[in-house]
């Protein structure tokens, strides 16, 4: 089977599905040449590349679009559908180890805002000790927007640590909230009510369009004045433009961010030098336990589609 990963942003995946597919030609191209790589392949894996219909109508051979993890927002579904070109991707239920390692993510992003640890660094730089003065998570609110996998993996970490954990999310369950132990769980009608009674405010939604700009001023202007906003999810969840305009005028204290709308970032993004502001390159699930899982589910779809078997989690057939 021929397999392209249209992107290299990710070595640990490019690794791990090569690994994982032995008898598979696996090849690799950058994001901005997988246009013209797509007519050789019969599966692609989108990672961070766009699957545009002309890609899609150029590979007359493509059998099988596969997503290297959940996010399907870039495939254009509707000339995937009318070719009868199935497209899958690994939800948290299939590799639950993903969800968990991307929380963990989370948690540390919180920690690194709340103790000001780029501050922290300048700090030892300059040979000083005992500053700068950070906050706790005991005792504070968090409020996940986005109940799905991830927004329960991290609900699960924060309840342990302290916090009083809030949750909006489309379909609010008494039984879920009970079983982790949330304050409160409304649906996203009530996210203006609680963003004040929140510390940190953490997105784990799916990008949609009613998603895409969410977390904006408007928001940020709801918020406690020593309140941290924390992206876990996806870059276009927040409205950079106002994040910054947040951060200079005092709303908030600053922001923890494992993804930007640009990825990667020009390197002079104001929010990479920000002090107030902690980036990771989209890293919060990538670790060798959810990468395993994740390849492994790639590679049992793409066995299953040479066996002629029923694929798993298709979302558009």
């Amino acid at each position: 089977m021929r397999v392209l990963i249209c992107d290299d942003m990710f070595p640990a995946m490019i690794e791990t599905v090569t690994r994982l597919l032995p008898q598979d030609e696996v090849r690799i191209c950058l994001q901005q040449d997988a246009v013209h790589s797509a007519p050789w392949a019969e599966v692609l894996i989108p990672a961070m590349t766009r699957i545009t219909a002309d890609m899609i109508q150029s590979a007359p051979d493509l059998k099988l679009i596969q997503q290297f993890g959940v996010g399907l927002e870039g495939v254009q579904m509707g000339a995937a559908t009318e070719r009868g070109i199935p497209v899958s991707n690994v939800p948290g239920n299939q590799a639950p180890i993903h969800a968990e390692c991307t929380a963990e993510g989370g948690v540390f992003l919180m920690m690194a805002c709340a103790r000001r640890f780029k501050a922290a660094q300048q700090t030892l730089k300059r040979g000083e000790w005992g500053r700068p003065c950070g906050m706790a998570l005991i005792d504070r609110t968090a409020l996940i927007i986005g109940l799905g996998a991830v927004g329960r993996a991290l609900a699960v970490r924060l309840a342990p640590l302290g916090m009083r954990v809030l949750a909006t999310d489309l379909n609010p369950q008494p039984a879920v909230a009970e079983r982790l132990g949330l304050s409160r769980f409304e649906g996203p009608e009530s996210l203006n009510q609680m963003l004040p009674e929140a510390d940190f405010v953490i997105s784990t939604v799916t990008l949609t369009p009613e998603t895409r700009g969410l977390l904006n001023l408007s928001v940020f202007e709801r918020m406690k004045s020593i309140g941290f906003v924390i992206n876990i999810s996806r870059g276009p969840i927040v409205n950079e433009d106002d994040l910054l305009t947040a951060l200079n005028s005092g709303c908030i204290a600053g922001a923890g961010l494992d993804v930007l709308t640009q990825e990667p970032p020009r390197p002079d993004h104001p929010l990479l030098a920000d002090e107030r502001v902690v980036v990771t390159p989209h890293t919060a699930g990538v670790t060798d336990q959810s990468f395993t899982a994740l390849g492994r589910a790639v590679a049992d779809n793409i066995a299953r589609l040479k066996r002629g078997e029923p694929l798993q989690n298709v979302a558009n057939l």
